[in-house]
């Protein structure tokens, strides 16, 4: 695949009615969703709004991704789409404004009712036979769901294969700095898309094809203890001992929870210092 005139040449474009303004600055975020549905005419036709009929005024995407491996492109990619709502991403916020959308074909969650049914979110039942025949499911807890373990349907591998295409066409096109689920950018708290049967790592090492360099990241907490290595058992690093906020770091390494990093000095160069740091106190530093 590639991109001419922000749109791909090849697949369905067809413009929603849901867009916000057009941009001047190219987008360095992808951002990856599910559809909470089976169908994927029916998504793509809800996500269009008016301009397909759908009475839904308030979100859309770049493109939809169907389960056979049909893609949909219903924005071009220099114009705002409302997918990724109140949302940020290290010290970047509103996320509609500098990113892309894309939808992929699948229910989400699902909860067994103890019966050898399971339940979606608008409450419609399916049987296990029936989610088997769909491909299969993970069966795995989420905190944001509820209590408990639920179904995660499999994505198909051809259509993680023309999702592959689509990002590997928009890391070549534009300055794409990071590939993420709604999940972990959402700040409302209750986002699971894409969900844990989604495989997140094969989308970002597309990234990592394209440049392997990890952002900078910036430490957010008010004093950040630099370790010996990664847990809190190791003894700090002295000097400096902790980090100040607003500092800028390099991500060489990461394990578990922990980062390996290098300080930059007050000039921007990258110091003689290295150790560990909890990564939940540091954040990738986005360009918009």
């Amino acid at each position: 695949m590639r991109i001419e005139n922000h749109r791909i040449p090849g697949i369905w474009y067809g413009q929603s009615s849901n867009l916000g303004a057009w941009r001047t600055t190219p987008p360095v975020i992808i951002v990856l969703h599910y559809t909470t549905g089976w169908n994927g005419a029916a998504s793509r036709d809800w996500l269009m709004g008016a301009a397909a009929g759908a009475s839904n005024r308030g979100s859309s995407a770049h493109v939809v991704i169907d389960r056979d491996g049909t893609a949909w492109q219903i924005a071009p990619f220099n114009r705002t789409a409302w997918h990724a709502g109140p949302s940020r991403y290290g010290t970047l916020e509103g996320l509609n404004a500098h990113s892309v959308g894309i939808e992929f074909v699948n229910p989400g969650w699902l909860k067994p009712n103890g019966l050898g049914d399971f339940t979606d979110a608008y409450g419609k039942r399916f049987s296990e036979r029936a989610l088997k025949k769909a491909g299969g499911y993970h069966l795995a807890p989420h905190a944001r769901v509820g209590a408990g373990a639920f179904a995660w349907p499999f994505y198909p591998e051809t259509q993680i294969a023309t999702g592959i295409d689509v990002v590997q066409a928009l890391v070549g096109q534009y300055p794409i700095r990071a590939i993420v689920s709604h999940e972990e950018i959402d700040t409302r708290g209750w986002k699971t898309d894409p969900g844990p049967a989604f495989p997140m790592e094969r989308f970002r090492a597309l990234l990592g094809e394209a440049d392997d360099r990890e952002p900078a990241a910036v430490v957010t907490a008010g004093r950040l203890n630099l370790r010996g290595g990664p847990g809190a058992a190791f003894e700090k690093v002295v000097p400096p001992g902790t980090l100040l906020k607003g500092t800028r770091v390099k991500v060489m390494q990461r394990q578990g929870d922990w980062a390996f990093v290098a300080p930059e000095s007050p000039d921007g160069r990258e110091g003689v210092v290295t150790g560990w740091v909890h990564a939940a106190y540091i954040a990738p530093v986005i360009a918009a």
